[in-house]
């Protein structure tokens, strides 16, 4: 069997996006297939595996959750783990490992891991496939017959049995009520992973944080470290930031093999799917409080009961109505994110400490109106008054934009997401959050057709199952679509003709 597959043409499929998303399925489909695959990654920038999340060089950057839940394939847990010590990262960054034995590291130490595994599985020599990269930025996409052909910017042609979309996040752009021209302002920071605009700001300059989750953490933790004295404020609809990550009370036992994506895989817990209840905002809140306080008595605290819903939410999220998703977007997404998405404890005690001392203050509020004051690098910004209390305007010196995701901005900036949508390949999700999939990942068009031989993965599906944003939950999601994917990709195989497709050709 392996000396025929070693033989037999390799099937052609292009992952476009080489983010956590992209070099997830490719490592996880060059592992799984039986038969010969000769995937093309497609990736914009210089380096395919970090992409926007893990790109940042900053060392007060860290990902917010422990090791073992970022592996890059589910099946083994400890992988990501024993990368880390055979290059000595806990040596080299003792702040890493915390007391209860978990290690939240670096996230520019996770964007080499990612480059290094993608690089290791390059050529697989149990069937002869390969993962090959081009540095270019695809611009749109066409088909004949069961040929699907990818154009690029630098004039390639890239034809495969099979397209796999995986862009994930594009940059962060400035959202209303800020004008997109306010982004060439000196005081406007758009895009609040660039470090070095974060370190020009004046140690002594009033900051203005646009958003309060874990990007707001991070620029916070940046200006800490940089000594920074003048105020800062961070703002949001109800003044949140995230929970921190809970303290162990007992040492920690890292999951080592598939503990993690049998978890994922489980059932929805019974306290959230009881027969007879229907699937409604207000039930599920019912029921997770219920939950809370069952596991309070027995010892334990509200992360624990939490876990288990967002472990199940991509089962859960597809069984609401329509409705009921758009009410969580408006009134509840805000109080989901803020436990689900936890600050890493460095950054916590960071930003804890900052607050103690007063140089930091998380305001609930609503922004009006920013205005541009004439002969000054400053900016006059307008807040909805509180409890029907008049408006207030207050100048600062610098504002940094951490408003976080932004599905509209990532579309118009996109021209390979837009070619699909105008071919109807894609459309909008029921929610307008990302696009539609069914439950394999499959894309459904504007003219409603499935479509096998195209797929997204990661949050390009958010919409459709309310969840898979983080490293875990995305290689989990990869690895319950697999057998689908296979079974389309042998399908191929066998068609006549198979295989003969040039990888690339010049447009």
């Amino acid at each position: 069997m392996r000396n025929e597959a070693l033989r037999a043409e390799p099937l052609h499929v292009t992952i476009v996006g080489g983010g956590f998303s992209g070099a997830s399925t490719a490592i996880q489909l060059i592992r799984a297939s039986k038969i010969p695959l000769a995937i093309t990654l497609v990736e914009s920038q210089q380096r395919a595996g970090p992409g926007l999340a893990y790109s940042t060089q900053d060392p007060d950057h860290r990902l917010n959750g422990p090791t073992w839940g970022h592996s890059i394939d589910p099946l083994d847990a400890g992988h990501f783990t024993r990368w880390c010590e055979a290059r000595e990262i806990f040596k080299h960054d003792p702040q890493a490992l915390r007391p209860d034995g978990t290690a939240f590291v670096r996230r520019h130490d996770y964007g080499d891991y990612i480059e290094d595994t993608l690089r290791a599985h390059a050529f697989w020599p149990a069937t002869g496939s390969t993962i090959s990269i081009l540095h270019d930025r695809a611009v749109s996409a066409s088909q004949r017959g069961d040929t699907l052909t990818v154009l690029t910017e630098g004039g390639r042609a890239l034809e495969s049995k099979m397209l796999i979309v995986a862009t994930g996040n594009a940059l962060p752009k400035l959202q209303a009520p800020l004008e997109a021209s306010l982004a060439s302002h000196p005081a406007v920071i758009e895009n609040p992973l660039d470090t070095a605009q974060l370190l020009d700001i004046p140690s002594r300059a009033r900051v203005l944080l646009i958003g309060s989750g874990l990007t707001a953490l991070d620029v916070l933790s940046t200006l800490q470290r940089q000594g920074h004295e003048g105020q800062i404020v961070a703002i949001s609809r109800r003044g949140l930031r995230p929970r921190p990550q809970a303290t162990l009370l007992t040492p920690a036992t890292p999951a080592s093999g598939r503990e993690n994506l049998d978890r994922l895989l489980a059932p929805a817990p019974t306290f959230l799917t009881q027969s007879g209840v229907a699937p409604t905002l207000r039930s599920w809140v019912r029921a997770l409080r219920s939950r809370i306080r069952e596991v309070e008595r027995q010892g334990g605290n509200w992360y624990a009961a939490f876990d288990e819903l967002r472990d199940s939410v991509w089962q859960l999220w597809p069984r609401l109505p329509t409705a009921q998703k758009r009410r969580f977007l408006k009134k509840m997404r805000t109080w989901y994110d803020v436990h689900r998405f936890r600050a890493p404890p460095q950054n916590d005690a960071i930003v804890c400490a900052a607050e103690a001392a007063g140089r930091i203050e998380f305001r609930a509020t609503r922004l009006l109106s920013v205005l541009p004051l004439e002969g000054k690098r400053t900016l006059q910004i307008r807040f909805k008054g509180a409890g029907g209390a008049s408006d207030r305007e207050e100048e600062f010196d610098t504002i940094v934009n951490c408003t976080g995701l932004d599905v509209a901005s990532r579309l118009a900036s996109n021209p390979f997401l837009l070619s699909l949508v105008k071919q109807q390949w894609l459309k909008p999700d029921d929610c307008g959050v990302a696009f539609a999939v069914d439950a394999n990942c499959n894309a459904v068009g504007g003219d409603g057709v499935t479509r096998p031989t195209i797929r997204l993965i990661g949050p390009l599906t958010a919409g459709t199952f309310g969840d898979p944003l983080g490293a875990m939950f995305i290689a989990a999601q990869i690895h319950r679509t697999l057998p689908d994917i296979l079974n389309t990709l042998d399908k191929a195989a066998k068609a006549p003709e198979a295989g003969k497709s040039p990888v690339l050709n010049f447009a």
